[in-house]
């Protein structure tokens, strides 16, 4: 089982240095609400730049945590898909497709449908009635 910061006291910051690299899940989202996430990275960064953790509360996934990586990641759709989900955690049996999870041509196709109602002017718009919904 891993450790994450949420299983130590909230008052207590846990060094990530002092958790066995193996054990190291970034996937506690109390990690990000106390910025304590940054020290994690840094350690992976320069230890353990592609991370597997194999237990975690939503199962096993992997942490790309230097840029180049993540950047060949994202251009090698074949090789690193995005197909079915890219959500972490149980998936439902039925998901209808969501373009932000398919892989190329498909995901640009939908893509350049949707960029028109999300463009800087067009979210300036609605603005306010985000504001006031939110």
């Amino acid at each position: 089982m891993s450790v994450a910061a949420s299983d130590f006291p909230q008052d207590h910051s846990v060094d990530p240095y002092s958790i066995p690299i193996e054990k190291l899940d970034v996937s506690d989202a109390g990690l990000f609400e106390r910025q304590e996430h940054w020290a994690y990275f840094e350690r992976l960064r320069k230890e353990d730049p592609v991370h597997f953790i194999e237990d975690s509360e939503f199962g096993p996934y992997w942490s790309i945590t230097k840029f180049n990586d993540i950047v060949f990641v994202d251009t090698h759709h074949k090789e690193f898909s995005s197909e079915p989900t890219i959500v972490i955690g149980d998936s439902e049996e039925f998901q209808p497709p969501m373009f932000i999870a398919m892989d190329q041509p498909k995901h640009d196709v939908q893509r350049k449908a949707v960029t028109p109602a999300v463009s800087p002017m067009q979210l300036q718009e609605v603005e306010p009635l985000i504001r006031q919904r939110v």
